[in-house]
């Protein structure tokens, strides 16, 4: 029984570490800090599964417990700059320029512009939503997937993704 548990954990680990490494990278805007809570993510679900607990669903275990220890980083230092986020991947941009006609770069920059824009305002809404269209936008999860991470139920997920959509673009316009 050991080894299947085992097993299963590390192919949870396989599927999974990637995505949440960037969603942690994305909400704590420090790479190095983002590293430590996925690791101790993963060092969390060992000791739950060696404990005897039935893990059906490693991802929402995962997410759940990546949020937790996020928002325990979140209670001991303040929000970092995501603009520091932004910064750090150059070599995005300059391939956004290597390709294409220069109408598609255009097109691409602009894109990316807005994508930076949208990002930048992500900051400033409230915690609950901030969760949600991260999970949703950026880790690709399903409002079930989130709802099961959380805690919470697939509805409470759907409605806080609708809102903070809501919120974004009506911020975004204002902006233009």
């Amino acid at each position: 029984m050991r080894e299947s548990y085992e097993q299963a954990f590390l192919k949870a680990f396989d599927e999974y570490a990637d995505a949440l490494f960037r969603h942690a990278s994305f909400r704590l805007s420090n790479r190095d800090r983002a590293r430590d809570i996925t690791q101790d993510t993963f060092i969390k679900a060992w000791d739950y599964a060696r404990k005897g607990e039935t893990v059906r669903h490693w991802k929402s275990l995962l997410y759940r417990i990546l949020n937790n220890l996020i928002i325990d980083e979140y209670r001991r230092t303040k929000e970092g700059s995501l603009d520091a986020l932004l910064e750090e991947d150059p070599v995005q941009t300059e391939a956004l320029f290597s390709t294409g006609s220069r109408a598609e770069k255009e097109e691409q920059f602009d894109t990316a512009q807005d994508a930076a824009r949208v990002r930048a305002l992500i900051p400033r809404l409230p915690d609950s939503y901030r969760v949600v269209v991260t999970m949703r936008y950026l880790d690709d999860l399903s409002p079930k997937e989130i709802a099961a991470a959380l805690g919470t139920s697939e509805n409470v997920v759907s409605v806080r993704l609708h809102r903070a959509v809501a919120r974004l673009r009506a911020w975004y316009s204002e902006r233009q």
